[in-house]
């Protein structure tokens, strides 16, 4: 009898208020999680200019926080995937652009990262590096902090 050799993937929906991790195994049973963390609870609500450098530490600490237990329940070479719309947010001058193949690879995640710490930081190199939303940047930071904690090496798209 053929085994199924197809990854496990892990499908992120980052809401405004909560993020929903469904582990889906082939031939296992999946599990989900709500994680409290979404699109406006890491830093204060639309309409500023961006996190300040401490705000943007505390939501990465709070991101890691919420997804460290996760970890334990991905196996190794899985896949994290989301829907069209969780990446609505990254629509304008965004990591969209970075959608190759079905997928943003992590350097085009760490580059809009890197981009979103120096506008935290006031760099006159980043003016003009945000997105269409506010939401944008949190999601940003979710999916970098997904990438890098649960071993991903790319986000790709849900077919």
């Amino acid at each position: 009898m053929p085994t199924n050799t197809a990854p496990a993937t892990l499908h992120l929906h980052i809401a405004a208020r909560e993020t929903v991790a469904e582990l889906r195994v082939p031939g296992g049973e999946g599990q989900r999680f709500v994680l409290p963390i979404g699109c406006e609870t890491l830093w204060p609500a639309p309409g500023h200019s961006g996190p300040s450098p401490l705000a943007l530490e505390d939501a990465i600490q709070t991101v890691e926080d919420q997804i460290e237990g996760l970890h334990r329940h991905v196996p190794a070479g899985s896949r994290l995937v989301v829907d069209a719309q969780t990446l609505a947010p990254l629509q304008h001058a965004g990591a969209i652009r970075g959608l190759v193949n079905g997928a943003i690879g992590l350097a085009v995640i760490e580059h809009e990262y890197q981009q979103l710490a120096a506008r935290a930081m006031g760099a006159p190199s980043a003016r003009g590096s945000g997105f269409e939303h506010a939401a944008g940047d949190a999601l940003v930071l979710i999916l970098r902090e997904c990438l890098h904690h649960l071993g991903f090496d790319a986000v790709h798209l849900a077919a």
